[in-house]
């Protein structure tokens, strides 16, 4: 039989090896807590924090005083509400900040990006692409804005927002038509600086694009309304080989600037060259502004009734309110109070101009009676430029307008 396993007695000569390794570890542990404790007495207690002790001072102070806030010390609040731990802070004062000195302006970022768009153009502007030889023009990559005459405003974002992703991705724009027709044609139009569908189609055909080069004229298209499937934040565009972008669905100012939150570098920056860094409150450019000067321009009855309403004048504010025939008292009253705080900021010297804009005449009538005790108010009477220059206005007259 084999042996029977040594087992540990209480009092036996030679310990385990388990007892040998328990020992060491404290004889250890004690002699570092005795370095340690040495240590400290000889180097005295560590002094305090600086940032600490103060946070400490702030805070039994404001234990101690009973007083509001503002009351304290008026300067000291205002700093500390726009420093850079701030969080909140109210319309007015961004404003003020904004036009502050040292913080850049939005002039200066709009007059930035109207050079990279005009840049752009220059470069993928349909007067240059088309004249490029086969094996260039097969190459060269398109952006679709196609909007219909729904709504002017909302169709106009589609358009403006495919304007800015051909900047950002470095492709032509395409605007479509429908029955070969621009839309609004009859209000605006549009640069010679994009292509429409069916020239594209043509010159696909005359250069061979598909069979010398291998390239089918397909569109690949990204509904912005559809949230489960957009790419506007998890994909890089730049890496799309189709020859047609469409981003279809973005009718307000929202939808593009997505690709701020792009997860790709590449494509965030390209969105924050255009449109601003999201946290640069101080110098946000008119980007759709610029794009707008540059993709159309409007007809020679609106440019005539724009004339006839300024008349020479260079308006201080301009104000618009999309109303849809509305009248409520408490909007006509926060468009009044955003006027004033308005020409407070800007230090205006004389009687201020102030133009209105709206889709509903009867509210422009009641906000021109409140806006003209402390400013001169310019407005479009679209039954008396109809009368003055021989319009003849179509549908009914109660809700019959023109946005100026």
């Amino acid at each position: 039989m084999p042996p029977a396993p040594t087992r540990w007695r209480r009092g036996g000569r030679s310990p385990p090896r388990l007892l040998q390794r328990a020992l060491l570890v404290a004889a250890f542990s004690a002699a570092a807590l005795i370095v340690l404790i040495l240590l400290q007495h000889r180097h005295g207690p560590e002094p305090p924090n600086p940032s600490t002790a103060a946070h400490a001072r702030d805070s039994s102070d404001e234990l101690l005083d009973d007083s509001p806030p503002a009351e304290r010390d008026p300067e000291a609040s205002h700093s500390a509400g726009t420093g850079d731990g701030s969080t909140c802070a109210t319309v007015e004062r961004m404003g003020e900040e904004a036009a502050g000195p040292g913080r850049g302006s939005p002039e200066q970022a709009s007059l930035r990006v109207r050079e990279m768009i005009r840049r752009h153009f220059e470069l993928h502007g349909a007067e240059r692409v088309r004249t490029l030889p086969a094996h260039e023009f097969c190459k060269q990559g398109f952006v679709l804005g196609k909007a219909s005459e729904a709504g002017f405003g909302n169709e106009m974002y589609k358009i403006l927002t495919a304007g800015a992703l051909s900047v950002m991705l470095n492709r032509s724009l395409i605007i479509g038509q429908t029955r070969g027709l621009y839309p609004f044609g009859e209000y605006i139009s549009y640069t010679n600086q994009s292509f429409t569908i069916h020239e594209i189609k043509h010159l696909w055909r005359k250069h061979h694009c598909a069979r010398t080069y291998g390239r089918d004229l397909n569109i690949r298209v990204d509904i912005f309304e559809n949230p489960a499937e957009t790419n506007v934040l998890c994909s890089d565009w730049n890496n799309w080989k189709d020859p047609i972008i469409w981003f279809d669905g973005a009718t307000d100012a929202v939808g593009i600037q997505f690709f701020l939150k792009n997860v790709h570098p590449r494509m965030k920056a390209a969105a924050s060259a255009l449109f601003g860094l999201p946290d640069s409150l101080y110098a946000r450019p008119n980007t759709f502004g610029e794009l707008m000067r540059a993709i159309i321009s409007p007809s020679s009855k609106v440019q005539e009734a724009v004339d006839w309403v300024l008349k020479g004048a260079n308006p201080d504010i301009v104000l618009h309110t999309r109303m849809m025939a509305n009248r409520p008292v408490r909007a006509r009253k926060a468009a009044v109070l955003c006027i004033k705080r308005a020409l407070q900021i800007s230090h205006i010297k004389g009687t201020p101009l102030v133009a209105l804009v709206s889709d509903t005449p009867a509210f422009v009538k009641e906000l021109k009676s409140d806006i003209s005790e402390f400013a001169e108010v310019l407005y479009f009477d679209y039954k008396l430029f109809a009368k003055t220059s021989g319009l003849e206005i179509v549908g009914n007259d109660k809700h019959s307008s023109i946005d100026v």
